[in-house]
């Protein structure tokens, strides 16, 4: 008996780990849109002598302001200690904030490269190859993204049937 309580430990303690692996890259995903933020602002200072430029790129800052604020916290699915019930709750909770961002994500992240267009387009020796770049570059960031939130799904599912399947052994 004792051998069994040790290895449902163990599985805890994997699967704990592998929770807070996905806590880190949700907060990866929050740290990468803040980059984003400086990406707009550092070109907002150097357009600075085109308002329209400038307007442009602040607005994208606002959206991704937004999309951080509203779609990028984790702050519900943070604990401070885990026992395996309040284990299978947060997976729960971590599987529902994934799908709300994945929901807009691509939305908040195309709405924000489509601002920096006039700012690419004055960085290439046509506005046209500005803009296909542009575009070539949300197409690419759907791809990957798209990929990155299936590998996820995956995760958390096998995660959240562990769990479950730990706390029916009990």
């Amino acid at each position: 008996m004792k051998n069994l309580n040790s290895q449902k430990q163990d599985t805890f303690q994997a699967q704990l780990a592998k929770f807070k692996k996905l806590l880190v890259g949700a907060e990866m995903a929050k740290l990468s849109s803040i980059i984003l933020i400086v990406v707009s602002l550092v070109l907002a200072y150097k357009s600075r002598e085109n308002s329209f430029n400038v307007m442009l790129l602040l607005i994208g800052v606002l959206s991704l302001v937004f999309f951080i604020d509203k779609f990028l916290s984790i702050k519900d699915i943070k604990q401070k200690s885990y026992t395996q019930t309040s284990l299978v709750s947060s997976i729960s909770k971590l599987k529902s904030y994934m799908a709300k961002r994945k929901k807009y994500e691509m939305y908040f992240m195309a709405f924000w490269i489509l601002t920096l267009i006039p700012s690419a387009t004055t960085y290439f020796e046509s506005n046209i190859i500005g803009a296909i770049g542009v575009v070539l570059y949300i197409a690419i960031v759907a791809f990957m993204g798209n990929l990155a939130y299936k590998k996820t799904d995956k995760e958390i599912a096998l995660l959240e049937n562990t769990m479950e399947n730990e706390l029916q052994l009990q």
